[in-house]
């Protein structure tokens, strides 16, 4: 018998083993390309519906600040509407989408009635809430019906208010069409709550406004200005100019802005308020900075180039803003939950350039910002928008990440106290802590520089021929 050559041996062994090797490798190569070949053949929609759903997807996939989190594999059969819902992250609250017909995003009590209002418990019954009207946009459908702010309604479309059903009657208050309320008072001791006229108003046209009043108080010397600021809208820019002109002119040196009514509109708008101001503004100062998702990147702006968005003239020129700028040391803003968006903009973002006392409540919370994006395809049956959150909003010093709202430096429950007082008079709590920070107190002098009047005057004379100017009942803000 031949004996194996030893020396030869580990040479045969490694012939084998580069052998299976070779195989193994190339069986893996094989896999490899197989699933590949799977991974990389895009979706080729052959249906109206499937080209809909593959240009919304590609859309956000390229655009959505949480793009990352969307599935890889959505289902294309799905209606667009739903199939866009399917795609959105759980954190986010506000991206909706358009048919330009009966598809849309959702409707407030402000944009289809004209009124804003709050929910609390009620006065007298633990197992019952109240709503109370807060502001009352002037020429809208609820000013029509002469709704004032400060009444209450105990039911909306003949249901009690309660909390088991509240998010039923928050949903109609926000629901195009008509609704009923019952209206209610106070008894003439101020004891019980009785239920009074029954009113019927139908969603309409509510006329945007911008600056619902400007005028300033004065004591000792120290005037201060107040400007209630309730819209961020371009077209309107020429009276936000006009009202700060006013306050200017009337050499106030203390300022307090009133945002609790505040919904946003464009960032451009609330910069040229900012520049306004800002001591010592810098129109190449950072205003604000968006952060999106990896295409998207970080993006810092500074008030000219943030205002250079405007599609309002009014405010675009920078020394028509350094001519206006009141060269404050510091900002009293008044804040509640419906301060929005570019609202909120204007609370966190003049921080790095003067000191901001926040009064009221805390904010909405949204730190986001979002353009729109149409179907701009050969002409299609349906044309479909989308408004779907693009970045993350922060101030020149990247602080921002305020989705659950912004914390007020003073709280102030306004429903502490009732009946409530006329907007932006002592008597106002939330404006009351910004005169005591000042003055120390709230007797003060005004002086009316520009005012929407209010429907007001005559339920407070309703209430005080009641006796119940003051009741000092506490109730709870339901947030």
């Amino acid at each position: 018998m031949a004996l194996l050559n030893s020396s030869r041996f580990p040479a045969i062994i490694a012939q084998q083993k580069t052998k299976w090797v070779c195989i193994i490798l190339l069986s893996l190569v094989s896999v490899e390309n197989l699933f590949c070949s799977k991974k990389i053949v895009p979706f080729e929609p052959t249906d109206a519906l499937g080209i809909d759903n593959k240009w919304v997807y590609d859309s956000l996939k390229r655009y959505y600040y949480w793009n990352e989190q969307m599935t890889g594999k959505p289902d294309y059969t799905l209606p667009t509407q739903e199939f866009f819902k399917k795609l959105l992250s759980p954190a986010d609250r506000f991206s909706w989408i358009s048919n330009r017909k009966d598809i849309g995003p959702a409707g407030s009590t402000a944009d289809l009635f004209g009124f804003h209002y709050s929910l609390i418990s009620h006065p007298f019954d633990a197992q019952r809430l109240v709503g109370i009207v807060s502001l009352v946009v002037p020429d809208g459908p609820s000013y029509k019906k002469q709704l004032k702010r400060g009444l209450f309604f105990t039911k909306v479309n003949n249901e009690t208010i309660t909390p088991a059903n509240m998010n039923t009657v928050i949903d109609q208050l926000n629901t195009k069409g008509a609704i009923t309320l019952q209206l209610a008072v106070f008894n003439s001791n101020g004891t019980a709550l009785t239920d009074s006229a029954e009113v019927t108003i139908n969603s309409g046209y509510v006329p945007y406004k911008s600056v619902y009043a400007t005028r300033f108080f004065e004591k000792n010397g120290v005037r201060t200005g107040y400007l209630s600021y309730v819209h961020c809208v371009d077209g309107l820019d020429f009276e936000v100019l006009e009202s700060i002109e006013k306050l200017k002119n009337a050499d106030v040196t203390e300022l307090i802005l009133d945002l609790r009514f505040n919904p946003g509109g464009s960032v451009a708008s609330s910069a040229k308020l900012a520049a306004m101001l800002v001591p010592s503004f810098n129109p190449d100062q950072v205003y604000v900075t968006f952060k999106g998702n990896r295409f998207g990147g970080t993006v810092k702006q500074t008030f000219r180039q943030t205002i250079a968005f405007s599609t309002s003239n009014p405010g675009k020129n920078m020394s028509e803003l350094q001519a206006r700028n009141l060269g404050l040391k510091r900002l009293f803003i008044l804040t509640s939950g419906a301060t929005i968006s570019a609202a909120e903009i204007l609370c966190n973002n003049l921080k790095p350039y003067m000191p901001v006392i926040r009064i009221g409540t805390k904010t909405h919370g949204k730190d986001e910002a979002s353009f729109r994006i149409e179907d701009n395809r050969n002409p299609r049956q349906v044309q479909w928008v989308l408004m779907p959150t693009i970045y993350k909003v922060f101030d020149a010093n990247d602080k921002g990440n305020y989705s659950n709202g912004l914390l007020p430096d003073h709280e102030i429950n306004e429903f502490s106290k009732l009946p409530l007082q006329e907007m932006g008079y002592p008597g106002d709590l939330s404006l009351d802590k910004a005169l005591e920070l000042i003055y120390g107190s709230t007797v003060v002098g005004i002086t009316p520089l520009r005012n929407k009047v209010f429907p007001f005057r005559d339920i407070k004379e309703q209430y005080q021929s009641a006796g119940a100017t003051e009741t000092g009942i506490e109730v709870r803000r339901l947030n």
